[in-house]
């Protein structure tokens, strides 16, 4: 018997490294799917977020859990740092102008942390000029994001940088 696909919304729960097919009909969006639609679930992306604003912290939060992300968020860096040795997240996203730590020192405390010492990171800052986005590369961060944020690029950003890194742990 042929099956028939409905366009529909369907929500499904599958745990990691499960094959599922994916009618060629749908619209599905995903990491981890190949051209002839076979995908493998991968695990949720568990995001630390840190962030001594109040106001963004919130925003970013919201907007990355309304697109499925799981967030830890954290107002400076010693939270921050334990917060990243109790969860492991998959990507870090640090404000550069904290006070107290900076991003600088918070990312450089976690690169010297074994298990957290490959886990990709951005840096957020204000700051267009050239010397921030070195200084941030040359400290330990993965990319960098000037703020405000557009949450497209941000998750663009996201994607890029988590996307093996997430095929290793489903797999």
């Amino acid at each position: 018997m042929k099956e028939k696909y409905l366009d529909a919304v369907v929500l499904a729960e599958f745990p990691p490294g499960s094959k599922v097919k994916i009618p060629r009909s749908s619209k599905a969006i995903g990491i981890g799917c190949d051209r002839k639609r076979n995908c493998t679930v991968l695990p949720m992306t568990r995001v630390l977020l840190v962030e001594d604003s109040p106001d963004v912290l919130y925003v970013l939060q919201f907007e990355l859990e309304s697109l499925g992300y799981e967030i830890d968020a954290t107002p400076d860096a010693a939270a921050a740092i334990d917060a990243a040795v109790r969860v492991r997240p998959d990507i870090i996203i640090s404000d550069l102008g904290m006070p107290d730590v900076d991003g600088f020192e918070f990312i450089r405390r976690v690169r010297s942390i074994p298990d957290l010492a490959s886990v990709p990171a951005i840096a957020l800052t204000g700051s267009t000029g050239d010397w921030n986005v070195e200084q941030a590369l040359a400290f330990g961060f993965s990319a960098h994001v000037v703020k405000p944020v557009e949450i497209a690029d941000l998750v663009k950003k996201i994607e890029q940088l988590t996307s093996r890194r997430l095929r290793r742990k489903a797999g």
